[in-house]
């Protein structure tokens, strides 16, 4: 039997990298600075509970494979979660204390599906910020919509291919992720879920909330 626990997440100020300033200044200047930092609070708060669930669960860990949203295959994986882990990402350090455990890092999406959906992300935030025609948000958000489906059929592939007879996966994956809709037959899924901050991520009013929860929550 193969088991995959997928882990539905929201991404800390650390997972965001060069966005964080554009996205902090978006979310204060329509929600405030107090709301920003009830929605870090937030997501802090689930990533230690996830910790502490996660930590406790009594797996063979030399039999746990680990796999992350936003790490691409490319031989520098523990390099990435390393140094992420060190800029202060709870996501990156539950990695690290997991393979300590015993679990095995696992590369796991396409490199150059990342790099698409970064750019679109990074003209997401100045659409936001410019108030840009509805076309131009619409021709976004299709393409967000494009580049996720094949990122998750990537996914899906990944640890299907890779998640041997016997052995347990744990997927990070951020909410708006379908990876669980397209996962082989043969593996059991489980849903692991630990007080998930919903709707803290969005910071645009109306026209634009679903854009920018993509942008924070993958």
């Amino acid at each position: 039997m193969r088991v995959l626990i997928y882990v539905p997440i929201v991404h800390s100020e650390a997972d965001l990298g060069s966005l964080l300033d554009d996205v902090r200044r978006g979310f204060a200047a329509a929600y405030g600075e107090d709301a920003w930092k009830r929605r870090a609070a937030a997501v802090e708060a689930m990533w230690t509970g996830l910790a502490d669930r996660l930590s406790a669960m009594p797996l063979e860990w030399s039999r746990v494979r680990l796999y992350q949203d936003g790490l691409p295959v490319c031989g520098r994986e523990m390099d990435i979660v390393r140094d992420v882990a060190a800029a202060g990402s709870r996501n990156h350090q539950l990695l690290l204390a997991l393979i300590e455990k015993g679990a095995t890092l696992m590369g796991t999406e396409d490199a150059q599906l990342m790099v698409r959906e970064y750019r679109r992300n990074q003209a997401l935030v100045r659409a936001a910020m410019e108030e840009l025609p509805a076309s131009d948000l619409t021709a976004l958000q299709q393409e967000g919509e494009t580049i996720l489906a094949e990122r998750d059929a990537y996914i899906a592939r990944r640890i299907s291919d890779t998640l041997k007879a016997g052995e347990t996966g744990i997927a990070f994956l951020g909410m708006l992720h379908r990876v669980d809709q397209k996962i082989d037959d043969g593996i059991q899924l489980q849903q692991v879920i630990h007080s998930l901050p919903f709707g803290v991520g969005a910071y645009t009013k109306g026209k634009d909330k679903g854009h920018e929860e993509r942008t924070e929550e993958e």
